[in-house]
């Protein structure tokens, strides 16, 4: 598991270090990214649709988003 601290920054920042990590992911890996920027409940879910990975949750606790992100075998 990987975590990825994206708080205080703002889009596209958050996709663009889950991007790069996914990149050096292994197949079935799963990270983690933390942000604080409400537009990540959107653009994680979307970028993860387009890539082919998958969304394991996204919870919101005390204005910190953690999503979940299980990296697909082949995306």
């Amino acid at each position: 598991m990987r975590t990825i601290d994206a708080l205080g920054t703002w889009c596209p920042v958050p996709v663009s270090l889950l991007r790069r990590a996914a990149a050096h992911a292994a197949d079935g890996d799963l990270i983690v990214v933390l942000a604080d920027d409400p537009l990540v409940k959107v653009d994680i879910p979307a970028w993860c649709h387009d890539q082919g990975h998958e969304v394991i949750s996204v919870e919101e606790d005390g204005g910190v988003i953690t999503t979940r992100v299980r990296i697909s075998p082949g995306a």
